[in-house]
């Protein structure tokens, strides 16, 4: 399946990850897990470790919240040198008025951000969507209502945004995300392929890949396991996920593009959660399986 939507007239389309590209696999882990760092040494780490680009947090407290960033700043994340294919915020489409326009605002400053650090290729801005597994039925047509508003605001600052499904919110599996995209039908707006939901779901590795990642644009890599009945994530690599047969089968549908670290909450709150330890091992859980997998990376 191949979608060549063109978006803001050029051919900067939200490409699916199926064979969408001749380049290599590109791995980046985000400032979200490194909140003690200031943005310039969480850059520098990340880089350090061996990471092909980084992800920049957005979200209040961060320090590479928008509003964190002045002019100098922003110049100096852009002479880093480091890709910044993605940005990550946490927004809701079930909140109220005041606090939607509070959203849309964000976006507009997340695209401003993105247009100056990366002119040429702005980042895309990912956020979760809110709500619970069983409000689907009675909340989907007001998320897609607030999800067109969102891809709208997205278009007009000529950035692209993608959302996920969450195991803990109503928009929980492939099929529901796909049903919201399909509604919105902006080609501002792309999902996110992340298996660590899915899983704890008990849904098939390949079936979700199938499904969901023609309408992706980058993929998210963690690990986890239900605990008492409730999620608990871990590293990419430290779980059940059997990561062989994962980049396995993205070896064989031609993955190309970025694959994103991303290192939950649950982990950084606990007592001697390290940043820097947790994006390596991060790393060397997963840099050798994607090379015997024959997933080329950036040089």
């Amino acid at each position: 399946m191949r979608r060549r939507d063109l978006l803001f007239g050029a051919a900067a389309a939200a490409r699916p990850l199926t064979g969408a590209s001749k380049g290599p696999v590109k791995l980046h882990i985000g400032t979200y897990g490194m909140q003690p760092l200031d943005v310039n040494r969480a850059i520098a780490t990340i880089r350090d470790i061996g990471y092909d680009g980084v992800e920049l947090c957005l979200m209040a407290g961060w320090p590479s919240e928008p509003a964190k960033l002045d002019a100098a700043a922003r110049r100096r994340i852009r002479a880093a040198k480091l890709p910044v294919p993605t940005m990550i915020e946490n927004f809701n489409t079930l909140v109220s008025e005041a606090d939607h326009a509070r959203t849309l605002d964000r976006i507009r400053a997340a695209a401003a951000l993105a247009h100056d650090i990366a002119p040429k290729s702005p980042p895309i801005l990912q956020t979760v969507l809110g709500g619970k597994p069983a409000e689907w039925e009675q909340v989907k047509q007001h998320m897609a209502s607030r999800l067109a508003e969102w891809a709208r605001i997205a278009a007009e600052t000529k950035i692209r945004l993608a959302v996920k499904s969450h195991i803990g919110s109503a928009s929980n599996t492939p099929e529901k995300l796909i049903w919201l995209l399909d509604h919105v039908k902006n080609p501002a707006l792309s999902g996110i392929y992340d298996y660590g939901h899915f899983q704890l779901l008990n849904l098939p590795l390949r079936g979700t890949l199938e499904t969901l990642m023609p309408r992706s644009s980058f993929l998210t890599v963690k690990d986890g396991r239900m605990v008492n009945g409730a999620a608990q994530f871990l590293l990419p690599g430290d779980g059940n996920i059997d990561y062989r047969e994962y980049f396995s089968i993205l070896a064989e549908k031609r993955f190309r593009g970025w694959m994103l670290v991303e290192i939950s909450r649950q982990l950084q709150t606990q007592p001697g959660y390290d940043p820097v330890a947790a994006a390596r091992r991060s790393y060397t859980n997963l840099a050798g399986l994607l090379r015997s997998a024959g997933l080329r990376r950036a040089q």
